[in-house]
């Protein structure tokens, strides 16, 4: 039992409601994620994390595990790394073996196997604490963004002269809400940088396109996770 895949599923969302178990295309959102770890090759076995009963139902019928997630950590303001430190350690103490954690969202239909099983392959590679998929910044660039100031004006949120030319800036990557692989003892010392300190302090990215990177907070993202399956998917292989 090597590699783990734990998928992060809560109920009484405030932005949609039930959002993870949303229909899409006939399908829950959350099984979507689920199956393509179901399919994967490199994949031991797939724990659900959650408090709420739809969902541990529909985790037992697919053949997942649930970790029954404590009030603590089912709030609106919990934060995703104690969930996630929580989930590794209620695996590590029923398999001590486990070496390789993947955490999957409940929200987002935008996952396939083979990006599973290549993220799981990457972190083989010496000296790889993690790896997380990632969309590169242009027009969203952080060189761009604004804040409101006192008086309801428009300001720098970097607070320096920039060129109007993005292809000036350096390089900048955004997690795209998709995967995030790492050693188990990563989740445990919680050293990584900021705000995903679950990742180590040597996280490969591994570049998609940005549009793969949807979970659902809103009506878009569901006409988004449709369009991507109806037009993108096969095409998603996590090599782009």
């Amino acid at each position: 039992m090597r590699n783990i895949v734990i998928l992060t599923a809560k109920g009484g969302n405030l932005s949609i409601p039930n959002k993870n178990i949303l229909p899409v295309l006939g399908v829950p959102v959350m099984l979507y994620p689920l199956r393509a770890a179901k399919m994967a090759m490199l994949v031991d076995k797939i724990y659900v994390t959650t408090e709420d009963q739809r969902i541990k139902h529909l985790s037992m019928r697919e053949g997942a595990s649930v970790i029954d997630r404590p009030a603590e950590l089912s709030t609106a303001t919990a934060q995703h790394k104690d969930v996630i430190r929580h989930a590794v350690e209620a695996i590590l103490q029923e398999h001590p073996e486990a070496e390789n954690f993947i955490v999957l969202l409940g929200n987002t239909v935008m996952l396939t196997p083979s990006l599973i099983d290549t993220c799981f392959s990457l972190l083989d590679e010496p000296d790889c604490d993690s790896v997380a998929t990632v969309w590169k910044a242009q027009d969203d660039h952080p060189f761009r963004a604004m804040i409101k100031n006192e008086q309801g004006y428009m300001e720098s949120f970097m607070g320096k002269d920039v060129s109007s030319n993005r292809q000036s800036y350096p390089d900048v990557f955004y997690y795209d809400q998709g995967v995030w692989a790492f050693k188990g003892e990563c989740a445990l010392k919680m050293e990584g940088p900021s705000p995903w300190i679950w990742l180590g302090r040597k996280c490969r990215m591994l570049e998609r396109l940005w549009v793969t990177g949807r979970d659902i907070h809103s009506w878009i993202d569901v006409a988004a996770s449709t369009w991507y399956l109806t037009n993108l998917q096969l095409n998603d292989t996590g090599n782009l």
